[in-house]
């Protein structure tokens, strides 16, 4: 029953495993360290941005998997309606997962991806909770931070999203070495 999650084109438990803790201690540093800088314009939203970057090297079902568990985890830290993280979380992860392979090919994908990723996110955000009678801005206001953050997460990519793409060749890395061991190899 398990051998599926052998293969190469599975989702692998470590990689959603090592996402979503990223993400977890991302919730944690965004909380008590992004969020208390005064930037112009809006916010910067760091777990959105390590979202949008896993999402791009892993593909949308490792996207979505871990938009949805960070997202939980941050509904339950918080006091708004349970699940809006997640849902928001959850579709950014899957759409961004979709242009995986676009992002092989230019510098410029990851660029506009997460930086797309973050003014969507913020608007998803506005969305839901003017949906839920809980809106705290206008459109207008709404739209302006979205626009901040989506050039926050495009000057924080070329710092984010290398070092993950690293790790992420890395953790293949291990998991090829340990195929080849049960194969006989060394």
């Amino acid at each position: 029953m398990w051998e599926i999650l052998d293969t190469d084109e599975s989702v692998r438990v470590r990689t959603v495993a090592v996402a979503v803790v990223l993400l977890v201690i991302a919730s944690v540093v965004q909380v008590s360290v992004v969020a208390r800088l005064d930037l112009p314009g809006g916010r910067f939203d760091l777990v959105l941005v390590l979202l949008a970057s896993v999402a791009l090297i892993e593909g949308p079902l490792v996207g979505a998997i871990s938009g949805f568990v960070a997202g939980l985890v941050a509904d339950l830290a918080s006091t708004h309606v349970l699940g809006q993280s997640a849902l928001v979380m959850c579709l950014i992860g899957y759409a961004v997962g979709l242009v995986m392979d676009a992002a092989e090919q230019s510098v410029a994908v990851p660029l506009v991806v997460i930086g797309g990723a973050g003014a969507l996110g913020t608007l998803g955000y506005g969305a839901i909770t003017s949906l839920l009678g809980e809106a705290a801005m206008t459109g207008g206001e709404a739209v302006g931070r979205a626009l901040a953050a989506g050039l926050y997460a495009m000057l924080a990519t070329p710092f984010v999203f290398p070092l993950l793409s690293r790790g992420a060749r890395r953790l293949a890395g291990d998991r090829r070495l340990a195929g080849d061991r049960r194969r006989g190899g060394r």
